[in-house]
């Protein structure tokens, strides 16, 4: 196994992920509510770029995943 795949395997990204969703889910409700953009991005983007987050959450499961059954081999 790769040297960046067993760092990407370490549950600190799974917490960073949903962390950085979270908080970009939360500024793209309120961008919305008061009907605003901020610098030019507007609440869909924040919705997409939460949405990248969380896929790359799931991305870091599905390493830890590999990692668990390349272990059991």
């Amino acid at each position: 196994m790769g040297e960046l795949t067993k760092l990407a395997t370490h549950s600190f990204f799974m917490w960073y992920f949903g962390i950085v969703g979270d908080a970009l889910l939360i500024v793209g409700i309120i961008t919305a509510a008061m009907d605003i953009t901020i610098a030019g991005f507007t609440p869909m983007l924040w919705f997409l770029l939460a949405i990248a987050s969380y896929l790359g959450m799931v991305w870091a499961v599905t390493l830890r995943i590999l990692k668990h059954l390349e272990g059991r081999a």
